[in-house]
């Protein structure tokens, strides 16, 4: 990308995005987006993609995610986007024994018993993304520290206050604070296998190493064979092995899918026992880039809008 480009590029995000939320918070609210915000959301669009979007009738999936974003305000987008409420949804669906086991939650961060919590675990706050705080050993943490952060995310409202104001199913989230058990994989971080499900199916899988550290990435189909993509994150060009559960990990995220023309869902294998991350309504946003574009539109087709 050329300088010029570079600064195009962040003036636009310091001028427009403040202008998107704005109006999403003070005049679109909970309803579906009307004319006018439609056009600031096209810009956005054409200036992570690079070509004019459709919301109204969309043909790429990158178009029906922000479909999705811009009209939908099915409740139940709110209870899988809420890190605590979709235990419950696991729950019903699947059992408990896929959860991550859960050593606290609540609503103020000064009561979380830090002295009672093992070496390592990891904070989460259940109302948007990015909210995660890594503790690989508790014994260099500054509480007073992690508490102020905490209280910040909890001061947020992760649709209103963070990119386009676009993510309405996270709107309306009760803010709370989340502490897991670590989840490791023979000393390591487990891989992240995130199923793109349409109306029930598992099509695709990113595949996410490192997630916290140097992150790299593959896309690949049903079985694991990498596709010819790049979405914009260092490319991992390692072996891909199915793990001795695959099976399993797939027929657990379709039945977690099977009532949505969409989801992701991000699942780990750790020691050969599967845990579930989470269920992802937009993916990155309806940001992330398809190089080529053509799977943009290839993965389009796979989701019939309900």
């Amino acid at each position: 990308m050329g300088f010029g480009r570079k600064l195009v590029d962040n003036g636009f995000r310091r001028a427009f995005l403040p202008l998107c939320r704005f109006y999403s918070r003070s005049i679109i609210k909970d309803q579906p987006a009307d004319l006018l915000f439609r056009y600031l959301c096209a810009g956005y669009f054409f200036w992570a993609h690079r070509y004019w979007p459709n919301f109204v009738l969309p043909r790429s999936f990158s178009e029906k995610v922000w479909n999705r974003m811009l009209y939908s305000r099915d409740p139940l987008f709110t209870m899988l986007s809420d890190k605590l409420l979709v235990r419950d949804y696991v729950t019903r669906k699947v059992g408990s024994d896929f959860l991550i086991p859960l050593l606290w939650q609540g609503e103020n961060p000064a009561e979380i018993p830090f002295d009672r919590l093992p070496l390592n675990f990891v904070i989460k706050s259940n109302h948007g993304c990015g909210y995660n705080l890594i503790i690989n050993n508790k014994t260099q943490l500054i509480c007073e520290q992690a508490i102020a952060l905490l209280k910040k995310w909890l001061g947020e409202n992760f649709c209103d206050d963070k990119y386009a104001g676009t993510e309405w199913a996270y709107k309306h989230i009760k803010p709370r604070i989340i502490v897991e058990s670590m989840l490791e994989n023979d000393g390591k971080a487990p891989v992240d296998y995130k199923f793109f499900c349409f109306s029930g199916r598992v099509e695709y899988v990113q595949i996410s190493l490192d997630r916290f550290g140097p992150a790299s990435e593959r896309i690949c189909d049903r079985e694991l064979t990498p596709l010819n993509l790049w979405n914009g994150v260092r490319l991992f060009e390692g072996e891909i092995v199915q793990p001795g559960n695959y099976r399993e990990m797939v027929g657990l995220a379709e039945q977690l899918a099977e009532d949505l023309d969409f989801i992701r869902v991000d699942l780990y294998s750790t020691n050969d026992h599967v845990y579930f991350g989470e269920m992802t309504c937009y993916h990155a946003g309806g940001l992330a880039p398809f190089i080529p574009r053509a799977y943009d539109f290839v993965f389009g087709e796979k989701w019939i809008i309900k």
